[in-house]
């Protein structure tokens, strides 16, 4: 069971830092494609992104915790749990 809940705290956290590293990666993509002469600019993005990502895991994994974290943002909201559709009493007629 532990390597199960290991296995699943190392997914989140690889999401966490895939998520800056993946937006730096497309700047520093189109950065590249403008001529080679930008490779070192799009390096350092791409080390912008990876520095970015570990630091935000990181927060994300010792202030809130990845778990609650997920949870939060693929559970249920409380808006709706609120947005239930209404129920007409009357019937319709043609």
């Amino acid at each position: 069971m532990k390597i199960i809940k290991w296995f699943i705290r190392i997914l989140f956290w690889l999401q966490a830092f895939a998520a800056p590293l993946i937006l730096f990666g497309i700047i520093a993509f189109f950065v590249y494609s403008k001529g080679e002469r930008y490779t070192v600019i799009a390096m350092v993005l791409l080390g912008i992104g990876v520095v970015s990502g570990v630091i935000i895991a990181e927060y994300i994994r010792r202030k809130i915790g990845l778990e609650i974290f997920f949870a939060r943002m693929y559970g249920p909201n409380k808006m709706d749990k609120n947005e239930e559709p209404e129920k007409d009493n009357q019937q319709d007629t043609l």
